[in-house]
């Protein structure tokens, strides 16, 4: 396993954060996960939630300068709604895998509310539109009553 610039554990995003982000984007209808372990010297394991083969949440941790840990998550977003959220600054930035994504820091403040609420609506953006149908039919559903406590998953990577 590669190791921390600091010669340490292995850069990861940490397990709470996996399983929220799973718990989150499993409950969402038809999607896969990819598991991309080709590391880099400060990037971790890279989790993608797809729809048809298209990755609309990407979960990676990078360890910065200092050698901290910062998890990141990559959503689709349209064009105002980036514009939007980059006026707000951090934790939004802008991605540098296209026009139409997002990148959010994920800190001790996360608004796992919110988190759910862009995770379901980059996935909107991809989706089919039947797919997206069975989703609003099923709206008032959450994918659990308290984001801060995910229910263990039966489906796993």
């Amino acid at each position: 396993m590669r190791q921390g610039n600091d010669g340490g554990a292995p850069v990861e995003v940490p397990e709470d954060i996996v399983e929220r982000i799973r718990a989150l984007c499993l409950a969402l209808p038809e999607v896969t996960v990819r598991v991309d372990g080709s590391l880099t010297r400060a990037r971790s394991t890279a989790r993608s939630f797809d729809i048809r083969r298209r990755s609309f949440c990407l979960l990676v941790a990078w360890e910065d300068s200092t050698g901290k840990l910062v998890p990141l998550l990559v959503l689709r977003v349209g064009p105002d709604e980036r514009e939007a959220l980059l006026s707000i600054g951090y934790p939004f930035l802008a991605s540098r895998a296209g026009h139409d994504r997002i990148v959010v820091v994920l800190t001790d403040e996360t608004d796992w509310e919110e988190i759910r609420e862009l995770v379901t609506e980059s996935y909107r953006i991809l989706a089919p539109k039947k797919l997206v149908a069975l989703l609003d039919e099923h709206s008032d559903v959450s994918p659990y009553d308290d984001p801060l406590d995910p229910p263990s998953l039966s489906r796993h990577e």
